[in-house]
């Protein structure tokens, strides 16, 4: 089989953080008294495991049914992270570590068991779970603990990312990340290089490789023919199109898709859906690619099903989902696999001459390594990786069990119809001539395929009995007495219970003897037939509990693992062991505060001399040199210290000091284990400031001084911080408040005329020392009213003034102690005097228009006015030119209508100028008319300027003093004329004259001679 695993926290809506060190463990009965472990359980636990059992738990042994428990999944965690605050050194808890729930379990008699996965620092910690044990009464009664020692690790790594993935060899394409490896031995900072599926632990101080296992593990290839389970029912989903889909709602949406022969390193990234229009799926052969869905759909249902039925458990993560199965996945791929990536399933299909990997035995063994990726996390190596392989074979022989399919007839062998010969079998694994089936020291070293044969050799013993029965051979190791089998109901349980309560990440074939006896006990009584046939079952495979994880002695619980006493003051902690041989223990520590020691007897005395942290290790030896050693957290304490004061405090009448005046005090480490905090007090402040208190971080308060000083003069404030214990600490701060000044005036006080609202503006005053601080702004309109305005304002509308009028405007800055000067500027009209020369041109004439800006007795050099037209005709305005001033305010233009114009300037106002427009005045255009004579042809002709058709024109001849007119014509659109006369002879004076209109004016032309012979 394989097993995909993604190492890394489950998120949940629960997190908490401990900051380690403050915790006292106290194991209690369900009296409250401290109770000596129960007869018949065993006094020894596999490395890392501290086991009370709760005396409810061991004291009655009853078939009657149990009652409900009364706690929630919520109440068990929230009980759990209540017993890890006060019992952190039993977790082998550390200062910066998180302790995220990832499942709980709520058993019949009201126990609560709940996992926890542990990061440090942000930084996961590998082999860092542990299930944290309380009884009904949500009382404290022990711990399973994967790791061996409380973290303390450096804070960077000396070997950088690059040198780790170089050292792993496999590749730049490896991921890596920084964890905490805990799994076996002192936890060491470390790189987690990941490639391929395989996992490298780099220690990130030395450089060396920690150890290594599989993310991904094939099964062995098998040879065959066939498909596997038959003709059975299966759960479906129609559509809306009255298609069905191969999904099971009944099971919490449980599905398989086709893979199309992908390879799938990590997750799905290419797949079909299988869909059918009459709900019949498959035809029993290959050719049909449904009928392998078939099968896995079929394995997943009754897998999901035996947890449901047989355990209360609502699927693999118990929240009543399901998971995803694939087949054909790969290229005849002889093999099946679990992700933990995408908690999904997927299935090959066998070599061209084999069978698919889709039998019953082998979907329930991929879908409890699932179950076991939600519970206990063996890691996927050593003896842990064989009972995560052992843990899947068991449950993939129970669910064929309870199955029953007569397609698959239920039996004690692995994978049997992948293949001519099955993968495993658990009465006798050795026969195979791969696996093992007896424990030896060596058996941490094979391949867990194989190692694993021990753990399926304990179940078959446990269930069946030992010797030949109608299940197999199962002769016991060694000299271990033969075994009456139990069935595989109450085997099951056992195994269930040891399985999601006591096993671990990296628990041994030592510790999960120890989880099924505790199992037992819990199930069936400590002096029970289940408990004594679990203990027999393991020593017929081998496992007698004389392996090194039982060679430890054990710590009693101490009296108080956080030991706070003061600087100077005497202590004296009695510890004490107990050794599964009943050697004598020698005890000794590491970390000890100085000034106190430990005698071999396992007395603490001493007078600590230093305050601080002293994370201690209390180590107990047993002749032959195996030694357990458990956390003591000591807190010494000592008086408060001043960090950090102002030398002198000087502030200013009515000017805000905040943030300026700060004073730091340090209580560490008291402050982990005092209830009552730092309490700071002052005397002699300044009028009208305040003292506030905070807590930056722990064991550091700082203390601020603010407020706006209502009273001058000099002083001292004396500020004194007193601890829990009473001890406290004094310093003193001199202090002056200087006398204020008003504001001074506003700076840059301009205002603006507009044809609307004229603006205030200013700028906020210029500071000098002893001015107080502005608090808002009073403005005065003469004549009009006084208004009030806030302190940032830096403009103000005037409205309701007449254009036409003169103003003054004062504002002045007002503070706490009264205004300060008023700024002023006036608001006056301009006056716009024109004047044009000459007033009447001819067309193509120029006139000149000229002027001043005129404001009170003198004008305004440099003003930019706009000149603006309406010719005759015209209702509007337009502009013409802008023009400025010149030093003596006069300006001028020049300009050439073609008609009857009127002129106007406007001007748009400017500091204390309001805008105006001058009075009109209009330039008169005369015609421009000349006049010609054709004496060949009697013609006289001519243009009128501006050309416009229609003009009349007058012919014209003198008589004596007088003009006598001849005749009249019009002009053309070009402005041209023709007149077509006869004269007698003779000399004639003649003209013409342009009558004027509404455009242009009257014009004559010049007197022309005409000769006529």
């Amino acid at each position: 089989m394989a097993v995909r695993h993604q190492h890394g926290l489950i998120a949940l809506s629960v997190m908490m953080v401990l900051a380690g060190g403050a915790a006292v463990v106290v194991h209690q009965s369900a009296a409250g008294e401290p109770q000596p472990e129960a007869a018949g359980t065993s006094s020894t636990a596999p490395a890392g495991t501290t086991i009370v059992p709760e005396a409810a738990a061991v004291t009655a042994t009853t078939t009657a049914p149990a009652p409900k428990p009364s706690a929630t999944r919520a109440r068990a965690v929230g009980d759990a992270q209540a017993a890890i605050r006060r019992n952190g050194a039993v977790v082998r808890s550390a200062p910066g570590e998180t302790y995220q729930p990832v499942d709980a379990v709520v058993d019949a008699r009201g126990g609560r068991h709940v996992r926890f996965e542990r990061t440090h620092r942000g930084l996961d910690v590998l082999g860092g779970d542990f299930v944290v044990h309380t009884g009904a009464n949500g009382r404290f009664a022990g711990a399973t603990v994967a790791q061996d020692h409380a973290v303390d690790v450096p804070a960077t790594a000396k070997i950088s990312r690059s040198r780790a993935i170089t050292v792993a060899g496999q590749g730049a394409a490896s991921r890596a990340r920084q964890v905490v490896d805990a799994f076996a031995g002192k936890p060491a900072l470390a790189w987690e290089v990941t490639a391929g599926g395989h996992v490298v632990i780099v220690d990130a101080t030395t450089g060396t490789v920690r150890r290594d296992y599989d993310e991904v593990h094939t099964a062995e290839s098998g040879t065959g023919h066939g498909l596997q389970v038959g003709d059975v029912p299966l759960g479906t989903t129609r559509r809306d199109d009255g298609s069905y889909a191969l999904v099971d709602p009944d099971r919490g949406g449980i599905s398989v898709r086709d893979a199309l022969n992908e390879y799938y390193t990590l997750k799905p990234v290419k797949f079909a859906e299988f869909t059918d229009a009459d709900n019949v799926w498959g035809d029993g052969t290959r050719t049909d690619r449904a009928t392998a869905a078939v099968d896995v759909q079929y394995g997943l249902a009754r897998t999901f099903d035996y947890l449901r039925e047989t355990f209360g458990r609502a699927g693999i993560r118990n929240d009543g989902t399901g998971l995803t199965g694939y087949v054909h996945h790969s290229v005849d791929q002889a093999n099946a696999s679990w992700s933990d990536y995408c908690e999904c399933v997927m299935f090959g299909d066998g070599s061209p001459a084999g069978r698919p990997f889709t039998s019953l035995d082998v979907v329930a063994h991929e879908m409890a390594h699932g179950l076991t990726s939600r519970t206990a996390r063996l890691v996927y190596s050593g003896e842990s990786g064989a009972l995560n392989e052992a843990s899947s074979d068991i449950f993939g022989t129970l669910v064929e069990f309870a199955a029953n399919n007569p397609a698959d007839a239920p039996d004690y062998l692995i994978g049997e119809q992948t293949g001519a010969a099955p993968l495993r079998r658990m009465d006798e694994p050795s026969r195979n001539g791969k696996s093992a089936s007896c424990w030896t020291p060596a058996v941490k070293d094979l391949d867990v395929h194989r190692s694993s044969g021990i753990g399926g050799k304990f179940f078959y013993t446990l269930a069946a009995g030992s010797g030949v029965t109608q299940w197999g051979d199962s002769p016991p190791c060694g000299d271990a007495t033969p075994v009456t089998g139990l069935g595989n109901d109450r085997a099951a349980q056992i195994w269930y219970r040891a399985l999601t309560v006591y096993m671990v990440s990296n628990t041994n074939y030592a510790g999960a003897r120890q989880a099924t006896l505790l199992a037992a006990a819990d199930l069936y009584g400590p002096d029970s037939t289940e408990r004594r046939t679990v203990d027999a079952a393991w020593l017929a495979a081998g496992v007698d509990g004389s392996d090194a994880a039982y060679g430890t002695p054990e710590l009693l619980p101490f009296a108080d693992h956080t030991p706070s006493p003061r600087v100077g003051e005497p202590v004296r902690i009695q510890v004490g062991a107990r050794d599964p041989q009943g050697q004598p223990v020698t005890f000794s520590a590491t970390g000890l505060p100085p000034g106190v020691s430990i005698d071999a007897a396992g007395l603490i005395t001493g007078t600590p001399g230093v305050r601080g942290e002293y994370p201690s290790d209390i180590i107990a030896t047993d002749p032959d040199g195996n030694a357990a050693r458990e956390l003591m957290w000591w807190i010494v304490k000592g008086p408060p210290v001043v960090q950090a004061a102002p030398v002198a405090m000087n502030m200013q009448l009515g000017i805000g000091a905040f943030g300026n005046y700060r004073m730091t005090f340090a209580d560490a480490p008291d402050d982990m284990v005092d209830t009552v905090k730092l309490a700071v007090t002052a005397t002699g402040l300044p009028d009208g400031l305040d003292l506030s208190v905070s807590r930056p971080v722990s064991g550091v308060y700082t203390v601020g001084i603010a407020g706006i000083p209502t009273t001058a003069g000099a002083g001292t404030t004396v500020l004194t911080a007193v601890d829990a214990d009473g001890e406290r600490v004094t310093v003193s701060a001199p202090w002056r408040v200087l006398p204020a000044h008003a504001p001074a005036v506003p700076l840059g006080v301009r205002l603006t005329g507009s044809p609307g609202a004229p603006l205030l503006e200013w700028d906020k005053p210029r500071y000098t020392t002893g001015d107080v601080q502005v608090t808002g702004y009073v403005v005065r309109v003469t004549p009009g009213s006084t208004t009030t305005l806030a302190g940032t304002a830096r403009s103000m509308p005037l409205t309701g003034l007449d254009p036409r009028k003169s103003y003054t405007a004062g504002i002045r800055a007002t503070s706490a102690i009264g205004p300060g000067a008023e700024k002023t500027v006036t608001l006056t009209p301009a006056g716009l005097p024109l004047a044009l020369s000459p007033a009447t041109i001819g067309f193509g004439q120029a006139t000149v228009l000229s002027g001043r800006v005129v404001r009170g007795g003198g004008t305004i050099a440099g003003a930019v006015l706009t000149v603006e037209q309406r010719p005759a005709g015209r209702t509007t305005w337009s502009r013409v030119t802008t023009v400025r001033t010149d030093a003596k305010g006069a300006w001028r233009a020049t300009l050439k209508p073609a008609a009857r114009t009127a002129y106007r300037v406007t001007y748009p106002g400017a500091a204390g100028v309001w805008p105006a427009t001058s009075a009109t005045t209009t330039v008169t255009v005369r015609y421009t008319v000349t006049v010609k004579a054709n004496t060949t042809k009697t013609k006289i002709y001519g243009t009128a300027k501006p050309a416009r058709s229609g003009v009349t024109i007058t012919l014209q001849r003198k008589s004596g003093t007088k003009w006598v007119t001849v005749t009249r014509t019009r002009t053309t659109a070009s402005g041209a004329y023709t007149f077509s006369r006869a004269f007698k002879r003779g000399t004639w004076t003649l003209r013409v004259v342009a009558t004027g209109g509404a455009l242009n004016a009257s014009a004559t032309s010049a007197a022309l001679k005409l000769k006529v012979t």
